[in-house]
């Protein structure tokens, strides 16, 4: 009774158990064939062995719409070898074989070998059209010849994204791969004894200075500087863009300057992350400011120091921050603000008006600097607009 009528787009299988043919089989076929998200291909199990009729159904329709309608098990099982032995000769190329993979330290050294972003976005999608396979194999016996293999190589990249932090949120997810292998894997990537080798993903996170004092110099010094990396992509260079070019620098510099001298790079990174921690910094020129008012006076002393178009007419901005604050606040807390261009661009000729008032002028009759300053501070605005929100009631 279900076929008649029946449309949901996340069934995946469907059994036939009963003789059906024509228009009603190619209805019953169709039920599995909705696209959903996450569903990549559905499964008909014939107990009754009605395939047969389906070409019949079919011969109405031209060959290019009904071209790769069925695929049989044994060429998936048949697709199986090929796709692992991609994922082998990939790691091969790399510098990486099956011996070592099981051995921890063996394992550290080849995390190194995908230092490169096209290398780690190769191995992502080898590996993914193995694990595919997989999915659409399984429970078929000749699958589980390759079940440790699955198990080694998705270990591999969740260390390599961790490490990394490529993925959303800088974590590892396996989102990817079908219901059946996260089962058959599941275990394995998540036991104890793993999270325990792998440091968490944030330098916020509790725990991760004692994570990273536990490893050796030159995989210490690699898990701090991808967190410290990340730590400022994702969080530092939203909220406070000035710090964020100045530490940046300094890592560059760090990497550049010493490389290969893993104990000292240790120490670089265990200062530039406590300052990357530190959320308010001492200096004179921020005394009496919010810390929503330290970050915008850095950010404007950067767009100045960086910007020869923009003539300052004083010597102390700190007005001039606390009116773009409250202009910024004011203008986001209206129930007409919804964060579009239009509103973005209002906010900003606003702002622009702040500047002028504030002391800072368009040098040499040019006002793109000063028009582009702006701009810079009202998207900052949006970036971070939970905090002016805050400010907008008195917090």
């Amino acid at each position: 009774m279900l076929l008649t009528g029946f449309d949901a787009p996340r069934e995946q299988v469907l059994y036939l158990d009963r003789p059906i043919r024509d228009a009603e089989l190619l209805q019953a076929v169709a039920r599995v064939n909705r696209p959903y998200p996450g569903k990549e291909i559905g499964y008909v199990v014939d107990y009754y062995g009605i395939f047969g009729h389906l070409t019949e159904a079919l011969a109405g329709y031209r060959d290019a719409d009904v071209d790769d309608t069925m695929r049989s098990m044994s060429e998936e099982v048949d697709a199986l070898k090929p796709a692992a032995d991609k994922v082998r000769a990939f790691l091969l190329r790399n510098g990486v074989t099956d011996a070592d993979l099981p051995d921890p330290v063996r394992l550290r050294d080849a995390l190194a070998r995908f230092d490169a972003e096209d290398d780690r976005f190769g191995y992502d999608e080898v590996l993914h059209a193995f694990l595919a396979t997989m999915e659409r194999v399984l429970p078929h016996e000749e699958a589980l010849n390759y079940v440790a293999d699955a198990r080694r190589w998705a270990l591999l990249q969740k260390r390599i994204r961790r490490l990394h932090r490529d993925g959303d949120g800088g974590t590892f997810t396996m989102r990817r791969y079908g219901r059946k292998v996260r089962a058959m894997i599941a275990d394995h990537l998540e036991g104890p004894e793993i999270e325990q080798a792998i440091p968490p993903v944030s330098i916020a996170a509790y725990g991760f200075d004692d994570a990273v004092r536990a490893l050796p110099a030159k995989d210490a010094a690699a898990e701090m500087g991808h967190a410290l990396r990340f730590h400022l992509e994702e969080r530092v260079k939203r909220e406070d863009p000035e710090k964020y070019a100045r530490l940046s620098q300094r890592l560059e510099e760090i990497l550049r300057e010493i490389p290969g001298r893993f104990e000292e790079q240790v120490e670089k990174f265990r200062e530039l992350i406590d300052e990357a921690r530190q959320e308010d910094e001492e200096d004179p020129a921020l005394a009496g400011l919010s810390p929503l008012e330290q970050k915008v006076y850095r950010l404007v002393e950067q767009l100045v120091a960086e910007s020869p178009g923009i003539r300052r007419t004083v010597d102390d901005v700190r007005p001039l921050v606390s009116a773009v604050c409250d202009t910024a606040a004011y203008t986001m807390a209206k129930a007409s603000y919804q964060g579009q261009h239009q509103d973005i661009t209002t906010l900003a000729s606003a702002l622009q008006t702040d500047l002028i008032r504030g002391g800072l002028r368009p040098a040499g009759g040019d006002w793109t600097a000063l028009e582009a300053a702006a701009q810079r501070l009202a998207a900052y605005a949006q970036d971070n607009r939970a905090r002016f929100l805050g400010r907008a009631r008195g917090e």
